[in-house]
């Protein structure tokens, strides 16, 4: 046996010494990774297209108002090792959890969400320069870009312009940069009946709803107009602001549905 005791003990440690290379380049190859936990996966997406390399959202896909998810102990470890936490301001959960964790202020930030290209360009930049993306976020500003002038380039040929719509006030952005005739805007604290008769009397050609909390059925019922849901927060068929963008953009009838 003391034959093979001297040749083996240099190879074991050799063998340890590429181990603890190996750990110690994967450990800094995990520190310089830009982890950001979002709030809603409307926070999320907009990180993603700031440039983190790993966004870890709280409040699941499938809920449909997101804002009302409360947080669960197991959100706090979500939080190792980030760079920040972002979020937009209406989430009730996130200064919960910021309080339960004993987060520091200058680990999170507030951004504006809002689906006017030009705001979701603009906080994605913000974001980018707080995490040192700015290089990646470029890189997603070209494809939004291309993806941005298919859309008005479509709403364009369908004439948008001649279309008169009742517009939920979340969703006003979105259709007021697709160039359509906005004749009036509802939210639901406005909502009575006799304001849903006033604005049927304007007769619209068409209601355009939020998803997350809708409202204007009820006017669209007594019209007989077209009824549109737009979501604000990505679902899980459309995790990113390119796919949502996409989505909102077939649901008006402006593009092709692509499964």
């Amino acid at each position: 046996m003391n034959i093979f005791k001297k040749p083996f003990f240099p190879v074991l440690c050799f063998l340890w010494i590429v181990l603890s290379v190996l750990l110690s380049a994967g450990a800094t190859k995990a520190d310089d990774k830009v982890i950001v936990v979002a709030s809603t996966s409307w926070t999320g997406a907009i990180a993603e297209a700031a440039g983190a390399d790993e966004i870890r959202i709280l409040a699941p896909f499938e809920l449909k108002h997101p804002p009302e998810y409360d947080y669960r102990p197991s959100d706090i470890a979500r939080l190792r090792f980030a760079s920040l936490l972002v979020y937009g301001g209406y989430e009730p959960f996130v200064k919960k959890l910021a309080v339960a964790a004993g987060l520091s202020p200058d680990k999170m930030m507030v951004i504006v969400t809002s689906n006017n290209p030009d705001n979701l360009k603009k906080q994605a930049r913000l974001l980018a320069e707080k995490l040192g993306t700015q290089k990646k976020e470029a890189v997603w500003e070209k494809s939004f870009d291309k993806v941005l002038a298919d859309i008005q380039k479509q709403a364009q040929k369908n004439n948008v312009r001649q279309k008169r719509v009742l517009v939920q006030k979340y969703q006003v952005p979105f259709v007021k940069w697709l160039g359509f005739d906005i004749i009036g805007v509802f939210s639901a604290d406005e909502l009575s009946p006799n304001k849903v008769m006033q604005y049927a009397r304007m007769k619209p050609d068409m209601i355009i709803d939020n998803f997350h909390n809708p409202q204007g059925k009820p006017i669209a019922e007594i019209t007989g107009c077209g009824y549109v849901g737009l979501i604000n927060f990505p679902s899980s068929n459309a995790r990113t602001l390119i796919e949502l963008m996409k989505e909102n953009a077939e649901r008006l009838g402006l593009m092709a549905h692509h499964p």
